[in-house]
């Protein structure tokens, strides 16, 4: 008989659950979505218990697909977007909406945090640490809501809170503490002298005592959940980690020089290196937080395919939803088809992809999202493909500074939504003038988790050994040598464009805050 393993990825937008068999194949996937509330501009909130509604539905939906008796699942794993922070009260409810990764109203207390110049800071490269990190966020709660620092008992990640649901135990993930909460493995934990200096030492003791590694048994599956989904209660449920961490995991990207790329809402870049690196404009290096013994850097960028939707929500047009509904072909494959017919640089085009700032290298919180160079002649076309175009440059940029940085970078894996169009794909390897090989299972993260889960089984006995058994590639898109020499030109006039514009964006910030005071 078979054995299967749960895959849980809580995204920004839906949670998806997908059941593998032990090599890897993905017997069925479902998925459940659920809202964001943006009450101001650079906020963004979700409700948790949303999280748990989509969590059962999600498991229910992929049982019922998949035609496997729910009682040959061996494990549970699950993956959460990162930085996304849950305030919980002595009867483990949340206190307050949960403040999702990309909300970066704290970007004050960033460059608060930042002054300090605390020797944990070395993990931003010594520059500006992300309002999207738990400290800064901490601190603006303690600062603007107080009464939520007062009530609550627990805080911590949305990966942990719906391994907490699923178990019934409190446990913070090793991997997000290390790349947001800047938790050491190697020098003792949380540095409280840090935390201490920024004023939330009393934040960081409502963190959960245990602090786990990835593949880690936290516990067994309540039976509540057990009766409503018909999974075994008792089965293990693997630590996790932040999504995007865990989707390296879901491509195999786990040796030094090869790269994972995620895609999505937002776009991460991470990889393994076998050496302490710091260097500005690089996140890390972060020590185990992926797999004991090696270092992770990363680059990221806050807004790609969220970008894309946005467009496609507020910009599209009524002939293209026509023109999608007649041919019987997906919105975003009739604009891929419209974008293909378009020059490379959109004619004149240049899209700087800040729709809710920067993230590396620049880490500016203040930046905006800018679509620059319009005419009477550019069309709906146009500025989709300078869209897509805007998102590669903003990578191709992530590459060039870890490269400064003396990252090596021999190989790129890429994974995630952008994964389903070819355009984009070559798009991107144009830009960054490298190949791009492509994994056969696109739901890389949810691969991750059932690979951490095989691992908390037992049926592994290592991250490593199950990613090799797990993991298959179906294709490389290699860059076309004269489409990279035109892109080398439009990299820079997207660099020009951010220095341009930078003090400019930082000031309408700025009254925009003043005005909503």
């Amino acid at each position: 008989m078979k054995d299967y393993f749960l895959g849980i990825d809580a995204g920004t937008e839906s949670l998806r659950a997908a059941i593998f068999d032990s090599q890897g194949n993905c017997i069925s996937f479902a998925t459940c979505g659920y809202q964001t509330k943006h009450r101001r501009p650079g906020w963004a909130e979700q409700d948790p218990e949303e999280w748990e509604k989509s969590l059962v539905e999600a498991i229910k939906r992929a049982i019922s697909k998949s035609k496997v008796d729910p009682k040959r699942i061996k494990a549970i794993g699950v993956d959460g977007t990162s930085c996304t922070v849950v305030f919980l009260d002595k009867a483990g409810e949340p206190v307050r909406p949960a403040i999702m990764w990309m909300d970066v109203r704290a970007h004050k207390e960033s460059l608060e945090i930042s002054s300090t110049k605390h020797p944990a800071l070395k993990y931003t490269g010594f520059s500006r640490v992300s309002p999207e990190w738990f400290p800064c966020k901490a601190l603006w709660i303690k600062r603007h809501e107080p009464e939520v620092i007062e009530r609550s008992a627990l805080v911590f990640e949305q990966t942990d809170w719906l391994i907490y649901k699923l178990t019934g135990k409190a446990a913070l993930n090793l991997n997000t503490a290390t790349i947001r909460w800047f938790y050491d493995s190697r020098n003792g934990g949380f540095p409280r002298d840090f935390y201490k200096l920024i004023g939330i030492k009393e934040v960081i003791k409502k963190a959960p005592n245990d602090v786990l590694e990835p593949g880690t048994p936290v516990g067994g599956l309540v039976e509540s959940i057990a009766n409503e989904t018909g999974l075994r209660a008792g089965i293990p449920v693997a630590q996790g980690g932040a999504d995007a961490y865990v989707a390296v995991i879901g491509v195999n990207a786990l040796k030094a020089g090869k790269f994972a790329l995620i895609t999505g809402s937002s776009n991460l870049h991470i990889g393994l290196c076998d050496q302490e690196i710091h260097a500005p404009g690089v996140f890390g290096s972060f020590p185990d937080a992926l797999i004991p013994g090696y270092d992770v850097v990363e680059g990221g960028q806050i807004s790609t395919g969220s970008v894309v939707k946005w467009f496609k929500e507020n910009l599209l047009p009524r002939k293209i939803e026509e023109k999608s509904i007649k041919t019987g072909k997906t919105i975003y494959a009739t604009l891929d088809e419209i974008a293909a017919g378009i020059p490379i640089g959109s004619e004149g085009l240049i899209v700087l992809e800040h729709w809710q700032g920067n993230r590396t290298p620049w880490i500016d919180p203040t930046s905006r999202g800018v679509i620059r160079g319009l005419t009477l002649r550019h069309t709906t076309g146009h500025i989709f493909r300078a869209i897509l175009e805007g998102v590669a440059y903003g990578t191709a940029l992530i590459f060039e500074t870890l490269d400064k940085a003396g990252v090596k970078v021999d190989e790129i894996v890429a994974c995630g939504g952008a994964t389903n169009s070819k355009l984009w794909m070559q798009i991107y390897a144009d830009v960054i003038g490298h190949k791009i090989v492509l994994p056969k299972e696109p739901q890389a993260a949810c691969l991750g988790s059932a690979i951490l889960a095989s691992v908390a089984s037992g049926d592994f006995s290592s991250i490593e050994e199950a990613a090799e058994a797990m993991v298959h590639y179906k294709n490389v898109v290699e860059p076309i040598p004269e489409n990279h020499k035109k892109y080398r030109y439009l990299l820079d006039e997207y660099k020009n464009t951010y220095e341009s514009l930078r003090d400019s964006s930082s000031r309408m910030v700025q009254f925009v805050d003043t005005s909503k005071s």
